[in-house]
């Protein structure tokens, strides 16, 4: 019991462990690639946290695969613009995309429930 409270206070010791871990892979990068992972991920969490098809913080291994991705690119020699290319945002959502077990893209998925929507009506009209 008292386990579950901590659990419920403190949160995940296991998962802030990994984080840490993480961040200090993203620290030991050059520091164009440690710049650029800092703003994907803030622009991940807020991204994708806010959409209904995804939520980001539920699949850590995102970010680890990214890290992953920044080393072998600087171990390779290759700038991050190479890497990400100029359209970063273009670049996480595809990133993110490549996570989501739903592959209908969020304009899909407007254009199919408005299309449910008026084609109800008119039948139902």
């Amino acid at each position: 019991m008292f386990k579950n409270f901590l659990n419920l206070i403190v949160g995940d010791l296991g998962e802030k462990r990994q984080y840490k871990q993480m961040m200090k892979r993203v620290k030991a990068l050059p520091k164009e690639y440690s710049f650029a992972f800092k703003k994907i991920q803030k622009y991940m969490y807020t991204v994708g946290c806010s959409t209904e098809n995804m939520n980001i913080l539920s699949d850590p291994s995102i970010l680890l695969d990214l890290v992953e991705l920044f080393e072998i690119s600087a171990a390779e020699g290759r700038s991050v613009i190479e890497v990400i290319g100029s359209d970063v945002s273009k670049f996480c959502n595809e990133f993110m995309l490549a996570y989501t077990e739903d592959t209908e893209t969020l304009g899909e998925k407007l254009n199919r429930e408005i299309m449910e929507k008026f084609n109800q009506e008119s039948v139902c009209g």
